[in-house]
């Protein structure tokens, strides 16, 4: 069993648009790719096929076909952590165990996987057990999704920590949404992470101005992160 786990250190902090390039990437060099975003929440269904709309993007990225119950066995029509979405739904909260078993039927019709998280490492699937648990279950590495803005240092730390105190591999740290301009403070946030985790991808990606953005993020992310030629 094959695969990636993106989380993030807040919710919107990008990683959706990561796992989607990763995955368009992956399929361009040939790789079979499945994509799975465990537990998903949501005011509303995104539509009749899919709950979420992450796993629609991510579905769409990877241009499968699986049903909804692999790719997102675990959907909540409120916008909040699925224990809590469980609980003000009155309905049963997430059984990990259950979620690995789809995970590993994925990885079975699949060379790869390409798994996203919901929020930051620490949101609560069940009364007692995290997003940091599911991973450590699946045994894959992890990307770290951050962001420049103010705060950064301490949510990425704190992150990665969590992932080093689980014995869990972060096996790269992505900056997303560079500014055009950055500070001399946002310059220097590279070289600080690789510091201060010994974590040596550390990658920034730009803010997607247009399609040629977004086709130099997707070279940046084979070259540097996917070590492809």
């Amino acid at each position: 069993m094959k695969g990636i786990f993106i989380t993030g250190t807040d919710t919107n902090i990008g990683k959706t648009f990561v796992a989607c390039t990763i995955t368009r990437v992956l399929k361009e060099y040939g790789v079979d790719v499945g994509v799975m975003k465990p537990f998903a929440t949501s005011r509303r269904r995104y539509s009749a096929t899919f709950g979420s709309e992450d796993a629609w993007r991510l579905a769409r990225a990877a241009k499968v076909d699986d049903p909804e119950d692999l790719i997102n066995p675990y959907f909540y029509q409120i916008g909040t952590a699925p224990y809590l979405a469980a609980t003000m739904c009155g309905k049963p909260t997430p059984n990990l165990g259950f979620a690995v078993k789809k995970l590993r039927k994925l990885s079975r019709q699949h060379e790869f996987l390409v798994v996203e998280g919901i929020g930051g490492i620490m949101v609560p699937i069940s009364r007692r057990e995290t997003i940091l648990d599911f991973i450590k279950m699946v045994g894959f590495p992890t990307i770290i999704v951050t962001s420049p803005r103010l705060g950064t240092i301490n949510h990425t730390l704190l992150t990665f920590q969590a992932c080093l105190n689980k014995r869990i591999r972060v096996y790269a740290i992505i900056i997303n949404q560079k500014p055009e301009n950055t500070s001399k403070a946002q310059a220097r946030l590279p070289s600080l992470f690789s510091a201060l985790t010994g974590i040596k991808k550390i990658i920034e990606i730009p803010r997607i101005q247009n399609d040629h953005t977004l086709r130099n993020i997707e070279n940046l992310i084979a070259r540097d992160l996917l070590d492809f030629d």
